[in-house]
């Protein structure tokens, strides 16, 4: 089967877009009143307090960066990290319909994402054209 490489980019381009998004929300959300609320729920879940500051701001800005496709794999890569951290902690025991399907949603597109990358109207693929084109003109 042969996919049209513009249809597979569009594609990336949305599971980009609302991955990013979810994550902004989500990291938004443990700032929002102050993070010491998401700090003791980390605590009472046996996780580190300081560790609830790192992983809202790599949702906040991870997300950001993502919805910009600006270092899209290394934050899918972080996204995939946290995702897992989640799906063995807070969400251990939980059923997979109403419970943790949303997580393991996030975790295979943070997957997919790390693995194919997403090159429409991506920063990262802007720049790294712009360097390109720099390289063709000195050579």
């Amino acid at each position: 089967m042969n996919m049209n490489n513009k249809s597979v980019e569009i594609g990336l381009l949305f599971s980009r877009i609302m991955i990013g998004l979810i994550f902004v929300l989500h990291g938004w959300s443990k700032f929002e009143g102050g993070i010491s609320g998401t700090v003791g729920f980390f605590e009472s879940i046996g996780i580190p307090g300081f560790l609830a500051s790192v992983v809202a701001i790599i949702e906040l800005v991870g997300g950001a960066a993502m919805i910009l496709g600006l270092g899209t794999r290394v934050f899918a890569a972080l996204f995939a990290i946290v995702m897992v951290g989640v799906l063995f902690t807070a969400k251990v025991g939980e059923p997979f319909l109403s419970g943790t399907e949303l997580d393991y949603l996030l975790l295979a597109g943070s997957l997919t994402l790390l693995f194919t990358g997403s090159r429409l109207l991506a920063v990262d693929y802007l720049f790294s054209r712009q360097g390109n084109a720099r390289q063709n003109v000195s050579a």
